[in-house]
């Protein structure tokens, strides 16, 4: 959920729970750092958990390191990032809207997109006039912004939202997505 949506106190519910002494003196202090409350950095992992991690077995994802993606991409031809974007562009976004959602539509889908972005570095998220605009900045390599950017080509061909990539360097890739009227 972005800084700019209002989340109404019927969206909410207070429990109580305990966490250890040490998580939660970390998440404490990484709340304090990032000047957020802790109460929302606790949503915001939650958050990322059951949109992405809960179902990442599911979609097989695996962590790779800065350091791989440079080696393994930096090494890749034009068109052998493009064949694997076009493979993975068209499945991973819809997969997960539906496991989280159970419904496609253009909202379930920008929150989607934003949490997997979040997996491969800073992403700056923010909407106007029924625009979005996403970056991402992952600090890896020029041919991994290409990667990204043909992903989200892919998956908005096969989901036809209409895409514009606005930026591709080595540190990030950056595109506005219009919402369409009907996401089928």
């Amino acid at each position: 959920m972005s800084k700019k949506e209002k989340v109404s106190k019927h969206d909410t519910v207070t429990f109580s729970s305990r966490i250890y002494k040490d998580v939660f003196t970390i998440i404490d202090q990484e709340a304090k750092s990032k000047n957020i409350s802790t109460n929302s950095l606790i949503n915001n992992v939650l958050g990322k958990y059951v949109t992405l991690e809960r179902f990442a077995g599911d979609i097989e994802l695996v962590s790779l390191t800065k350091r791989s993606i440079i080696q393994i991409f930096s090494r890749m031809g034009e068109n052998t990032i493009r064949q694997i974007a076009k493979d993975v562009g068209g499945v991973v976004h819809r997969e997960l809207v539906f496991l989280k959602f159970d419904e496609m539509s253009f909202d379930n889908l920008m929150h989607v997109l934003v949490v997997n972005a979040s997996r491969y570095g800073t992403v700056k998220h923010n909407a106007e006039n029924l625009k979005h605009n996403i970056c991402i900045h992952h600090g890896s390599c020029i041919e991994f912004s290409q990667f990204l950017a043909h992903v989200h080509e892919n998956m908005a061909r096969h989901l036809s939202v209409k895409i514009d990539i606005t930026n591709t360097d080595q540190n990030t890739m950056c595109m506005k997505i219009q919402d369409p009227e009907d996401l089928k």
